[in-house]
């Protein structure tokens, strides 16, 4: 049976993190979800559940991976070094563009998409501050393009995607040429930096995961 793991990223609750999951169940029969504090306070449990299977992360989720032993990484906005202060900065810009028209919103579904990664990411920050907010400097050191070559390097097929309109991350010339040289994949798509939660199937598919798996 082909099994898929998915780990969510900072801030983003388990609703969301069961959204992506099920999305995608398209490509897998079965994909176990992890939140970001979950699979950061139980790395030996994600280490065991990834081991030999695909993973796919959101943002900080990737940072669970790193060290472990999956068949192949996904990475979806994974991020890149900043500041926690932009790293705070940006998440006010980014939760503002989320509910813009034809930015963040595109349809009624998206709207109710929206609605529901709000109260799941309330949910999970009241339950999980700390397993959240504590690790602002993790993610703000961690390097995306390092982690994916240094998998690359020990035979893992590693994939980064960025929307073009990632409020957070964006990768440079130069880095995106140093990963592509590893053989790291690298796709561009469009949307925001939470495509992957609001839009699930439809950033998959325009990731075209289907192609490379």
């Amino acid at each position: 049976m082909d099994r898929a793991v998915y780990i969510g990223g900072f801030g983003n609750g388990k609703k969301s993190a069961e959204g992506v999951a099920e999305a995608l169940a398209s490509y897998y029969d079965d994909v176990d979800p992890f939140t970001f504090s979950q699979a950061m306070d139980r790395q030996n449990v994600v280490r065991r559940a990834v081991r030999g299977v695909d993973v796919f992360t959101h943002s900080a989720g990737m940072l669970a991976v790193v060290g472990a032993s999956p068949s192949r990484i996904e990475a979806f906005g994974a991020p890149l070094p900043t500041s926690k202060l932009r790293l705070i900065g940006r998440t006010i810009v980014k939760t503002a563009r989320m509910h813009v028209p034809r930015i963040g919103i595109h349809s009624m579904r998206d709207l109710l998409a929206v609605n529901k990664y709000n109260l799941s990411t309330l949910a999970e920050l009241v339950a999980h501050p700390k397993g959240n907010l504590g690790r602002l400097g993790q993610i703000s050191r961690f390097s995306a393009v390092e982690a994916a070559i240094a998998a690359q390097q020990n035979d893992i097929p590693s994939s980064l995607t960025y929307n073009d309109g990632d409020e957070y991350f964006t990768l440079t010339a130069k880095d995106e040429a140093m990963a592509t040289a590893a053989g790291v994949n690298i796709t561009r798509i469009p949307g925001i930096h939470d495509e992957l939660v609001i839009r699930p199937k439809a950033t998959l598919q325009h990731a075209a995961i289907e192609q490379r798996l």
